[in-house]
């Protein structure tokens, strides 16, 4: 279990459109937690919501290619989340 596991998780969904949208459409962590799971990630919801403090994420809109890179790449990004919302480009 580890904080990499949720950045890994994270990028995956980058290039994974079922990943993706499993993630967004998840309604908060204990959601996440299981698709991890079934993914083969393992992390605690205490550091899912560490990653997401972090990298100032929560639940209700939809990750766009930047913020997931930021997340996934360790850089600074904007609020957002797995959840719900529109694609921007």
């Amino acid at each position: 279990m580890s904080i990499e596991s949720v950045r890994t998780m994270i990028e995956t969904s980058k290039t994974d459109a079922v990943l993706r949208q499993q993630l967004q459409s998840a309604e908060g962590p204990e959601a996440i937690l299981t698709i991890a799971s079934e993914k083969g990630y393992e992390f605690t919801e205490e550091e899912l919501l560490s990653v997401m403090q972090e990298k100032q994420l929560s639940f209700g809109e939809e990750l766009s290619e930047e913020q997931l890179e930021s997340v996934a790449g360790g850089g600074k990004g904007n609020k957002t989340s797995f959840n719900g919302g529109t694609h921007n480009h």
